[in-house]
């Protein structure tokens, strides 16, 4: 334990400085990501968005962790909903993510038949890379976003490669 000593000392005084944001967006659209969609009921219609802010948070118990915008079309449905959904795309699903990364109006976002929109359950992509339903269990003021944390009850997932997101586009393993 010779560095012990080297690691028990007091922090230097921090400062905070503002941070650039325009700086700190480029940063961040350094950091290749998964994408998926998340999507809940609300008021009888499907109501999702893309999100690349998934992460497992927990194998035991099973939960994910994502972020929603604030100001995301589908933000207040999310607030409200109690189970949601969770689709991870796969490289075939580009037009997919892009139709639920825009303002396409939110109830045409589900008119394919790619959909598995049963009242039981919250609406799921049928051909999901990795498909997760769960309900919520936490959300947590993240300044511009809202963090939720989904308590999983069913998980399932096929053999495929991931769509990513990376310097603000989507992107296929090379």
């Amino acid at each position: 334990m010779a560095n012990a000593a080297a690691y028990s000392r007091e922090p230097a005084a921090w400062t905070r400085r503002p941070v650039d944001e325009v700086a700190f967006r480029n940063g961040l659209a350094k950091l290749a990501s998964g994408v998926a969609i998340v999507a809940c009921w609300a008021d009888g219609q499907p109501r999702g968005l893309l999100v690349n802010s998934l992460t497992g948070l927990s194998t035991q118990p099973p939960r994910l962790l994502f972020c929603v915008r604030k100001a995301a079309g589908a933000h207040a449905a999310l607030l409200k909903a109690e189970v949601i959904s969770v689709s991870l795309l796969d490289e075939a699903d580009r037009e997919e993510a892009e139709r639920f990364a825009s303002g396409e109006r939110a109830a045409e976002r589900f008119l394919d038949e790619e959909w598995r929109l049963d009242a039981g359950g919250p609406p799921e992509r049928r051909n999901a890379l990795a498909a997760f339903h769960g309900a919520v269990r936490s959300r947590m003021d993240g300044g511009t976003h809202t963090v939720f944390i989904l308590d999983v009850s069913d998980a399932k997932a096929r053999d495929a490669d991931p769509l990513l997101y990376f310097e603000r586009d989507f992107r296929k393993l090379a």
